[in-house]
């Protein structure tokens, strides 16, 4: 069954879903009518977002593990089939930013930050590709970066892994478009998970950062970066493959010259 013909009943693997963006995406799926399974390393945080999902009338269900390992990512694919049985969107969250720039950065540090942001988006598609073929197509939505498009000082390590999310992006929906499966990515800005409200907390000066960062002068919302990528995964957007969306305010749109709006 393809994501057009599915429709409400379709069945999404969400990865980080205990907060943030993945948790956002996973509510929003629900919202519409489809089943989810949601993944994530936080026990606690996992079994609260899907207790809250539940509760409200949804078909979910959840798996504690590191889908940056191949043994969880099967499980993880696996669970689709047997609570649903069938799997028709795969949303590839997972991420994590470390400042570091090429010299501070160790070789362990450079490997996690690749295997976390680019290698969970391969593990996780390797076996849920067979299972969207299976079911006649379906939609994977990766979950890049503004810096994988631009780059971004002292991210040298996310960056790079953000930017290969782009390409695997492009490559995969090439590779895939045949299985009537489509491949597409959202680049969001600044966001205002979790991770980002610790940081303004611990530094209230960064605050208005976004004023001179993004023509919408704030910070984006998890539910912000949600929608567009459930669209990508819905019919709606049944003719897009391959693109990738920056969500970001206008981060990426170009520079403002603060001296020619003078007049």
């Amino acid at each position: 069954m393809s994501d057009a013909e599915a429709g409400d009943r379709r069945v999404a693997i969400v990865t980080a879903a205990a907060a943030g963006i993945g948790r956002a995406i996973a509510a929003r799926w629900c919202r519409d009518g489809g089943s989810c399974v949601m993944a994530d390393t936080d026990a606690g945080r996992l079994d609260a977002a899907v207790a809250e999902l539940a509760e409200s009338g949804a078909a979910v269900c959840g798996v504690v593990g590191d889908v940056c390992r191949r043994d969880v990512a099967d499980g993880v694919a696996e669970r689709a089939l047997t609570e649903f049985g069938q799997l028709d969107a795969l949303f590839n969250v997972v991420g994590g930013s470390l400042a570091r720039n090429v010299e501070e950065i160790s070789e362990e540090q450079w490997r996690t930050q690749l295997d976390m942001n680019l290698g969970s988006v391969f593990q996780m598609s390797k076996p849920a590709i067979p299972l969207l073929r299976q079911g006649g197509g379906g939609s994977i939505v990766n979950v890049a970066s503004t810096a994988g498009l631009l780059a971004e000082n002292r991210c040298s390590a996310y960056s790079a892994s953000k930017g290969g999310v782009v390409l695997l992006t492009k490559n995969m929906a090439l590779d895939f478009a045949r299985d009537n499966i489509r491949v597409n990515a959202i680049a969001p800005g600044g966001t205002r998970t979790p991770r980002i409200e610790r940081f303004l907390t611990e530094h209230p000066e960064h605050s208005s950062m976004m004023v001179d960062l993004c023509a919408m002068q704030r910070f984006g919302w998890p539910d912000e970066i949600a929608a567009p990528a459930v669209f990508l995964a819905s019919p709606e957007a049944s003719y897009i493959t391959g693109a990738v969306l920056p969500v970001d305010g206008g981060m990426t749109a170009g520079v403002t010259f603060r001296a020619f709006e003078a007049g």
